[in-house]
């Protein structure tokens, strides 16, 4: 059982999952895949080409090489800051673009200037170990990224070790927003809003894989919160098997008044067998009584 079934009700099941588009994956370990190479470029660079003339050239194709990368980190810190990004916000944004560049340029001068420091590239290697863990990490973290839909709430979670989750039921959603570019309609992905009754007001799922299909369930789910007792009770409990019930004319989908004590019946079976617990049961009971 997984993480977020263990977190649902005992009639609560999962409708719809997705999680954010490879894209986002693509651009958060870009830098660093970029970082990693270049750092270990930059190390064999150093130690494999013997000492003389023609490793001096090959060290100096590789300097000029790392010294282009600079434009990867440089970009990412500028379109943090064309996006408004500021504070907090920013510093956790472009911290490992603008180490990543810093380094990138003290070894890329290094080789092309004073080319024999072999010890260089040793350390160059070794440095190639953080932008890779750090791949590893933000693959990890895209992994466990969730946007959960079931037939009571909608869910995101996140984390790999701490946990953070954030849901909203469905009955207090007051409407949902779909913003989808025309790259994200080729590629399928999108934002989706999820305006709340609540404290926090908004959710935002950003570039989720497939937004369209779960902008549908969501709906669909929430639509489904208002069926009539005897249809939940088939879906949610398929052995019982309840018989069907006459229809009233006044009110499509309510249970005729003469069908009351039999459902009542049927309602405490299944609470003796523990399909459904007390206060199910007695949710249900008074939702009955008051149709009397």
């Amino acid at each position: 059982m997984g993480y977020v079934e263990k977190m649902m009700g005992d009639r609560e099941h999962m409708v719809y999952r997705t999680h954010q588009h490879y894209i986002v994956l693509l651009e958060e370990i870009l830098v660093s895949l970029l970082v990693f190479v270049v750092f270990l470029a930059v190390g064999l660079a150093i130690l494999v080409p013997e000492v003389g003339e023609s490793g001096n050239r090959i060290r100096g194709i590789i300097g000029l090489i790392a010294l282009g990368s600079l434009v990867m980190p440089l970009y990412l810190i500028v379109s943090a800051l064309l996006r408004g990004l500021r504070g907090r916000e920013l510093f956790w944004r472009i911290w490992w673009a603008a180490l990543a560049g810093i380094l990138i340029l003290a070894f890329a001068l290094i080789i092309l200037f004073d080319p024999g420091r072999r010890v260089v590239g040793w350390i160059a290697i070794v440095v190639a170990v953080i932008p890779l863990s750090e791949v590893v990490r933000i693959f990890s973290d895209w992994l466990n990224e969730r946007y959960v839909i079931t037939n009571r709430r909608v869910m995101e979670v996140r984390g790999i070790i701490n946990k953070h989750v954030s849901d909203s039921a469905l009955e207090k959603v007051n409407d949902v927003q779909l913003e989808q570019s025309v790259v994200g309609r080729i590629l399928g992905y999108g934002t989706v809003r999820i305006i709340t009754g609540s404290d926090v007001g908004v959710n935002m799922f950003r570039r989720i894989s497939n937004p369209v299909r779960f902008k549908r369930e969501m709906l669909n789910a929430k639509e489904r919160l208002h069926e009539p007792l005897e249809v939940e009770l088939e879906e949610d409990f398929p052995m019982a098997q309840p018989q069907p019930a006459k229809r009233s004319a006044g009110k499509p989908g309510a249970p005729a008044t003469e069908d009351i004590p039999d459902l009542l019946v049927e309602l405490d079976e299944l609470r003796q067998k523990g399909i459904i617990s007390e206060q199910e049961f007695q949710a249900k009971k008074k939702e009955l009584l008051d149709r009397l």
